[in-house]
This record gives structure tokens, sequence and C-alpha cells, in this order.
């Protein structure tokens, strides 16, 4: 499996899909389209889908079906939320079963996730970020910082001048990769106004891609995907 966060660092710009729910058929319609990373949920309710996620043992076999299916397509996992999160034992499963990177808000995420040697650290802000905490990030030991800073209320919108100049800052300030999630709703033409404010990455989940159809996910992938080969 090709490691993420080197993938990230590297390459002029990237494309992941949040899957909008864990089935196989829709990760297969990802990776058909051009998909560059996976990644999936696990304890927890999704704002942008509505779809309940189960916990590690629940998808387990799932998982394992998805890696394979994937290949050298890198793998994460958003490990849980506020209400549920993988237990310290859990994330050595993940980690034997050859998941390559996590995905988790700042504020949920416990210590000990910090601790893996294997995995890439990718770590989300909300839109409560500050000046301080953006300074703490750049020496903190973040792999990818993933800039959730849309509110919910303005989830789905199209995306704005003033949310450029913001990822933009944080790019700068932060020191790390950013990537951005499809909180809004980007278009794939809007891709260029990310790798012109100094993002690495953008993450289409169901705000684009749409919630319950294979080939919808296929197809709004490749659009991404043809015109990241094209900066």
């Amino acid at each position: 499996m090709t490691n993420f966060k080197e993938q990230i660092i590297n390459n002029k710009f990237s494309l992941v899909v949040s899957l909008p729910d864990n089935r196989i058929d829709f990760a297969r319609a990802a990776i058909d389209g051009g998909a560059q990373a996976i990644k999936l949920h696990l304890n927890l309710l999704h704002r942008a889908s509505g779809n309940s996620f189960g916990n590690l043992d629940k998808n387990k076999e799932f998982l394992k079906e998805l890696i394979d299916l994937a290949g050298e397509i890198p793998v994460g996992v958003v490990p849980g939320a506020q209400d549920a999160f993988i237990t310290e034992e859990e994330l050595i499963i993940l980690e034997e079963m050859g998941i390559g990177f996590f995905s988790s808000y700042i504020h949920h995420l416990p210590p000990f996730m910090m601790d893996s040697k294997r995995l890439t650290k990718m770590v989300a802000i909300d839109n409560s970020y500050d000046a301080a905490l953006i300074k703490a990030i750049k020496s903190s030991p973040i792999d990818v910082l993933e800039g959730s800073i849309i509110p919910g209320e303005s989830y789905g919108t199209p995306l704005s001048y003033s949310d450029l100049l913001r990822y933009g800052s944080l790019a700068l300030e932060s020191g790390k990769p950013l990537l951005i999630p499809s909180q809004k709703k980007i278009k794939p033409k809007e891709v260029k106004y990310l790798y012109d404010h100094g993002c690495k990455a953008v993450m289409i989940g169901a705000v684009v891609t749409g919630g319950d159809d294979a080939e919808k996910i296929k197809k709004a992938t490749a659009e991404f995907r043809n015109v990241i080969e094209g900066l």
C-alpha cells in the first residue's frame, strides 16, 4: 500500500474519496473513477450523508475486503467521534490489517492515536480554530491537516472566495499539507483554485458524489481526477 503521507506530499495534488456508506460497491466505484485514497467511517453518525456507521467489529469483514480491493491505494478510517471511538487495542488491529491513515477531528482525538508509528495522522480542525491552535499544529507530529472549517449550516453551499482565502491562510500558517473536504459543493473546475491557494488534496464525499448511487460516485470521482491530472 502506498504511504498516504508521502503521496500527499509528493503528488502535485491528490484525490481522496470519503465513502458515504461502508459498501464495497461504493468503494469499487470510487477506485474505478480514479480515487487515490479511500476513507471510511466507524462509530459515528455522518452529518453530510445522514448515515450511521457501526463499530470496528461490525465493519471488520468489510475492511478486509476493501483493503484487498484497494491494493496499493491507501485506505483510511475515521475511528469515531465524541460519543464513541476505537480503543488502543482496536488501533493495533487496524494497523495490523493494513489501514494506511486515520482522520479525526482534533477535539475528538484521544492522545493515544498520536502514538501510532504505522498510520499517517490526518487531523481535522473545525470552524472554532484560532491562531494559537494553528501555531501549535505547526510544531506537532500531525502529518496532514484536514481543513473542515465550514460550519454545518453552510454544508452544500457554493464555494466562495472567502473560503479560498481561509484555506490559503491555513496552508501557509500551519506548515502542513492541507486537504480540503467537500463540505462546500466544490465543482471539479474549482480544484484549480484550491491548488492555487496552496492546498494539496481534495476529499470528495456525499455533498458532491451523492449518497446512494455507485455510478454517481464513479462519475464524480472521474471528473475530479481528470481535472487534477490536468493541473
